[in-house]
């Protein structure tokens, strides 16, 4: 993909420099906000699996022998 077409693709066409850090300061927000969401659903649904299947093994496959 070339500059162009992911200048394009993020909106940062036309930006002047402080218009496109401002949009690239943005996305990059977004996505974090994203990813901690997508985290904290993973670890809850982690959690309630684990209390549902009645697991006391460690999370980490750890040997319940040791």
């Amino acid at each position: 993909m070339s500059q162009e077409e992911r200048d394009a693709r993020l909106g940062l066409t036309g930006l002047s420099g402080p218009e496109r850090e401002a949009r690239l300061r943005m996305l990059k927000e977004r996505v974090d906000r994203e990813a901690a969401a997508a985290r904290a659903a993973l670890q809850a649904a982690r959690r309630l699996r684990s209390a549902t299947a009645g697991d006391a093994a460690p999370a980490h496959g750890g040997n319940a022998d040791e």
